[in-house]
């Protein structure tokens, strides 16, 4: 999930928050034949300067609160520039339930093993990718600046 969440957003130029409800949304379509009940998305684009620190542009997120605008994110070393670059973080966290085992053997159960992965990817459509108020009900949560 966080490859497509991260994978769909760079493809965007400009994206409006019904573009990342829609985005993740769909990213959701992945986990197919699972439940995705307890599945929870977060897509960011962070802004990493020449000190290689990546501070949070703007956020969404599915089934979770997303980044605080401005908050620090810990970036890979290898993305220190001299000059501010735009990095798409996608970050998923999904709890999978074994049923198998426990119908095969009664009473043995097996506790729900929580998941997390986390990507950065660049944006390929230009080198960073505002976000900008939609104008349809969306199921997701958005923190971007007032001024976008």
């Amino acid at each position: 999930m966080s490859h497509t969440v991260a994978n769909l957003t760079t493809q965007y130029e400009t994206m409006t928050t019904d573009d990342a409800s829609l985005v993740l949304a769909a990213t959701l379509l992945v986990m197919n034949p699972y439940s995705t009940s307890t599945a929870e998305l977060i897509v960011s684009e962070i802004s990493v300067g020449s000190g290689g620190t990546g501070t949070v542009v703007w956020s969404c997120g599915l089934n979770r609160t997303p980044r605080a605008l401005n908050s620090t994110v810990t970036v890979p070393s290898t993305t220190n520039s001299d000059t501010t670059s735009y990095l798409i973080y996608g970050e998923s966290w999904y709890t999978y339930t074994p049923v198998v085992i426990s119908t095969v053997i009664p009473g043995f159960a097996i506790p729900d093993l929580p998941m997390y992965e986390s990507l950065y990817m660049v944006p390929r459509q230009s080198t960073s990718i505002p976000l900008t108020i939609g104008t349809g009900s969306s199921d997701v949560t958005c923190n971007y600046p007032s001024s976008s």
